[in-house]
């Protein structure tokens, strides 16, 4: 269990750290590269920690019960999700598809992988399963709406808006360590 939650730790250190890179490089007016010097330092160092969290956030939880949900459903409907929302995004809302796309299903489905093994381990009670997927759901659709109006939107509200899908995911990983702790 500790590793999962050091995994999740790991994450949202790799949030921040992807806030910074993201101000640094896509602040409007300004000319650095987000790859370039520090930012190449800074990206790195995101990857780095999400890579880890990941990692340590699907290490084993020995289990006592059944799961919710049976993990290849889990990844199934992610892929399913991934799929459907590239093409309605794409061609319903003619928005560029960017990585940040499958950064979104792929949080979504790492988060409700963990929950539910949280679950079958005992780590997590019925009633702190449902609130969990109830706050990893409503960070998904709300980094979707962003994700889908960031074009559409003033260059520096967009700059910003951007920034704020990390914030809620940020949060909804803190939820879950405050619930299993």
């Amino acid at each position: 269990m500790r590793r999962v939650i050091t995994g999740q730790l790991l994450l949202i250190i790799c949030c921040v750290f992807y806030l910074i890179w993201w101000y640094r490089g896509y602040r409007p007016g300004v000319s650095a590269g987000p790859v370039g010097g520090i930012n190449g330092v800074l990206l790195f160092i995101t990857m780095a920690f999400g890579f880890s969290g990941v990692i340590f956030s699907l290490m084993p939880v020995p289990e006592i019960s059944e799961p919710k949900m049976y993990p290849m459903a889990i990844i199934g409907a992610g892929i399913g999700a991934y799929l459907l929302l590239l093409l309605v995004t794409k061609f319903i809302f003619h928005r560029v598809v960017t990585a940040e796309l499958f950064l979104i299903v792929a949080w979504t489905v790492l988060e409700m992988m963990v929950i539910n093994r949280l679950y079958a381990g005992g780590f997590l009670p019925g009633s702190g399963f449902m609130i969990l997927c109830t706050v990893i759901m409503a960070a998904f659709a709300f980094s979707m709406v962003l994700y889908i109006a960031y074009y559409r939107m003033e260059e520096m509200k967009a700059f910003y808006a951007a920034m704020l899908p990390l914030v809620t995911e940020a949060v909804a990983m803190a939820v879950l360590i405050g619930i299993t702790l």
